[in-house]
């Protein structure tokens, strides 16, 4: 079951904002070390990866089994979405609600649910429940990478 990766996800709700509040505008919007994305960046990118993921959570429970994992293009998004200007405050709501949403979506899913399967590029199948979990990991990855003394 999703039990443990739920909390987990309660937890970083609850969690992340206090601690991407300590930074400024100036210093979120700052490219980090080696022109990589700045934490604005990277908590859009997530608003991103919520998008896209929430929108497959949906969809497998209602498509044609396997579905295929449709892939998306984060620079593009990145691109698009114009993170590295926006609002500091904006991106934040933006994760915190997208999140939420997320939280909804799978809180109630039943065993049947998480057995649905995508279809991947490769040819290979995953589990709902492991795309999920796989959601919150990469969640985590970014996080650590934006708030290293937060583990």
């Amino acid at each position: 079951m999703l039990t443990p990766t739920i909390a987990e996800l309660q937890l970083l709700l609850a969690a992340v904002p206090a601690a991407y509040n300590r930074f400024t505008p100036e210093e979120a919007a700052a490219p980090r070390p080696g022109g990589k994305w700045s934490c604005l960046q990277l908590l859009g990118h997530l608003c991103d990866s919520a998008i896209n993921n929430l929108t497959r959570f949906i969809k497998v429970q209602y498509e044609p089994q396997p579905l295929q994992l449709a892939y998306y293009d984060q620079n593009e998004w990145m691109s698009a979405q114009q993170y590295a200007s926006a609002p500091h405050e904006e991106v934040l709501t933006l994760w915190i609600s997208l999140n939420q949403s997320v939280l909804r979506a799978v809180s109630r899913l039943s065993a049947e649910q998480l057995a649905l399967l995508f279809l991947r590029n490769d040819g290979t199948t995953v589990t709902l429940q492991w795309l999920v979990e796989d959601y919150v990991d990469h969640m985590k990855h970014h996080l650590r990478q934006m708030l290293p003394d937060q583990d």
